[in-house]
C-alpha cells in the first residue's frame, strides 16, 4: 500500500486525502455529533416535560394544603358545636335572632356529597315579605364560619304583592358526621 502511495502524484495524494476527510467528516457527523444533538434535544424534552409534571404536583400539594386547611377549620367548628347541633334548628334559631322568623314560608332540609366521614347537609329557606334589612341581618347571622355553617346560593326579588318588600331564596350548606346507610330489605331466598 505504501508502495501505490508514492506512485500517486500530488493531486492524486490530496484527492484521495480529502476524499477520506470527508468520509471521516460524515462518519464523524453521523456517528457522533448527531446522536449526541438528537439524546440532548431527548433530554431536554423530557425535562420539560418533568417540569411540567413537576409544576402540576406543586399545584395540587398547595390546593391539597388549601383544603387541608379548610377541612381542618371545618373539623374545629363541628367539635365545638353543641353534640345536638340541626342545621334546621340553626336556621331557626338564627332566623329569631334576625327578627324574620314569622318571614319564613318554608325551610327545605337536603343532603349533598358525602365524602368519607362528613356529609354536607343544606337547607333552602324561603322567605317573604321581608325588608332588605332584615334579608342582610339573616344573611349575616346565618353565614357562621364559627359553626362551619356558609350561605351557598341566594335568590332576591321583589315581591310581587307588594314592592317595597323582597322574597328571597336562601341555600344554607354545612357539614356533619356522616349517617349510616339504612339497610335495606334483606334479598329474598330461591327455593324457599
Amino acid at each position: 500500500m505504501r508502495k501505490t502511495w508514492n506512485k500517486l502524484g500530488q493531486r492524486e495524494r490530496l484527492a484521495i486525502l480529502g476524499g477520506a476527510g470527508i468520509v471521516l467528516a460524515i462518519l464523524l457527523v453521523q456517528f457522533a455529533i448527531l446522536p449526541f444533538w438528537e439524546e440532548k434535544a431527548r433530554v431536554a424534552k423530557a425535562l420539560d416535560a418533568q417540569e411540567k409534571v413537576l409544576e402540576e404536583m406543586n399545584a395540587q400539594l398547595a390546593e391539597y394544603r388549601l383544603i387541608k386547611r379548610d377541612m381542618d377549620v371545618i373539623q374545629q367548628a363541628m367539635a365545638s358545636r353543641p353534640p345536638d347541633f340541626t342545621l334546621y334548628g340553626f336556621v331557626e334559631r338564627k332566623a329569631r335572632e334576625s327578627g324574620v322568623r314569622q318571614n319564613i314560608r318554608a325551610i327545605n332540609p337536603s343532603r349533598g356529597v358525602s365524602a368519607g366521614a362528613y356529609e354536607e347537609s343544606m337547607a333552602d329557606v324561603s322567605l317573604e315579605k321581608i325588608t332588605l334589612r332584615q334579608l342582610v341581618q339573616f344573611l349575616y347571622r346565618a353565614d357562621s364560619p364559627r359553626d362551619a355553617v356558609r350561605i351557598r346560593k341566594l335568590t332576591v326579588r321583589k315581591s310581587m304583592e307588594s314592592p317595597e318588600y323582597l322574597t328571597a331564596t336562601v341555600q344554607l350548606a354545612t357539614y356533619q358526621a356522616a349517617t349510616a346507610p339504612r339497610p335495606g330489605p334483606a334479598p329474598a331466598r330461591k327455593g324457599a
